[in-house]
C-alpha cells in the first residue's frame, strides 16, 4: 500500500456563517482551520497512530469554539460528525466516512460600531473587540471545560436555553443550580464569583417569581402566564453569559493559587 502523507479530518458545519472570520488553531502535529461551514484538520500520520483520542481532542476544540460564539451571541448551531480521508504519496485519497448534521434555530447580531480619530485611523472596533473576547473565551474553555463538570454543566444548560426557548428561563436558572452545587449558599456563590445580587436575580426572580410562559413555575400562575419580554430575556441572557465569564475567572485564579501552592510561594 502507498505511503500516506497526511491524515485529514473534515466536520461540516451551519450556518456558515457563523464564524465572523477564518479562524486557524496550530498544534504539534496538526493544523486546524475553521472557515464558510467547514472544519479542516491537517494531521501527520505518526502524530495521528500515536494518538488515538486525536479526533475527540480535535473536537472539544472545535466545540468550545462554537460554544464561545453561542454564549456570546445567543445563536444556534449544528456540527458534523468527522469523515476521515487519508492523503496518499502517490496523489491518491482513502476516503473513511462521511458526516451528519442535526437542527439549528438562529438568531441575528446586531451591526458593528467602528470610531475613527480625525486622521481616520481606528481606535476602537466593537467587532474587533468581540473576536478578541471571544478568543479568550474560548482558550479558557479549551483549559478547563474537559476538567471542571461544573463549566460542563452551565455550558450544556446554556446551549439548551437555546435550541429549546419554550424552556429558556429554565436552562439558564440550571446554571445558577450549577453554581449552588459548587458553592453552596447564594450568598457565597455571588461572593466567589464577584458578581451582584441583582446580576444573579436577572435569572432567578425572572425565573422563579414572575408569571412568565418560560418560567420554572407556570402551575403557579395558571390563567396569569405572559410570555417574556424581549428585555427579559436578553437581560437574562447577558446575565449568565457574565456569570459564565467570572467563572472562567475564578478558574482562573483557582490555578494561579494551585500552581503557587505546588512551588511553595504561597
Amino acid at each position: 500500500m502507498c505511503e500516506v502523507i497526511e491524515v485529514q479530518l473534515e466536520w461540516k458545519y451551519s450556518p456558515e456563517n457563523y464564524f465572523e472570520e477564518f479562524i486557524p488553531i496550530n498544534g504539534k502535529g496538526f493544523d486546524l482551520s475553521i472557515s464558510n461551514g467547514i472544519v479542516t484538520a491537517k494531521i501527520e500520520p505518526l502524530f495521528h497512530s500515536e494518538n488515538p483520542d486525536i479526533k475527540k481532542n480535535l473536537t472539544n476544540l472545535i466545540e468550545n469554539r462554537f460554544l464561545t460564539v453561542q454564549v456570546m451571541s445567543h445563536k444556534d448551531f449544528t456540527l458534523s460528525k468527522p469523515s476521515r480521508s487519508d492523503l496518499r504519496k502517490d496523489g491518491g485519497k482513502n476516503v473513511f466516512a462521511e458526516a451528519e448534521f442535526s437542527c439549528i434555530s438562529i438568531l441575528s447580531m446586531s451591526a458593528d460600531v467602528i470610531t475613527q480619530d480625525k486622521d481616520g485611523k481606528i481606535v476602537s472596533s466593537t467587532k474587533h473587540d468581540r473576536l478578541d473576547k471571544q478568543k479568550c473565551f474560548a482558550e479558557k474553555l479549551d483549559k478547563y471545560r474537559d476538567i471542571d463538570s461544573t463549566l460542563g454543566h452551565i455550558l450544556k444548560s446554556y446551549q439548551m436555553a437555546v435550541k429549546d426557548p419554550g424552556n429558556e428561563l429554565i436552562h439558564l436558572f440550571e446554571i445558577l443550580d450549577a453554581f449552588l452545587g459548587r458553592f453552596g449558599k447564594e450568598k457565597d456563590a455571588i461572593n466567589q464569583l464577584g458578581t451582584t445580587k441583582s446580576e444573579w436575580d436577572a435569572i432567578a426572580r425572572l425565573s422563579n417569581h414572575e408569571p412568565i410562559e418560560e418560567g420554572r413555575h407556570r402551575g403557579q400562575h395558571a390563567g396569569k402566564l405572559r410570555k417574556a419580554e424581549k428585555n427579559e430575556l436578553e437581560r437574562a441572557r447577558k446575565a449568565a453569559l457574565n456569570l459564565i465569564e467570572k467563572y472562567l475567572q475564578y478558574l482562573e485564579v483557582e490555578q494561579t493559587i494551585s500552581e503557587k501552592n505546588t512551588k511553595g510561594l504561597i
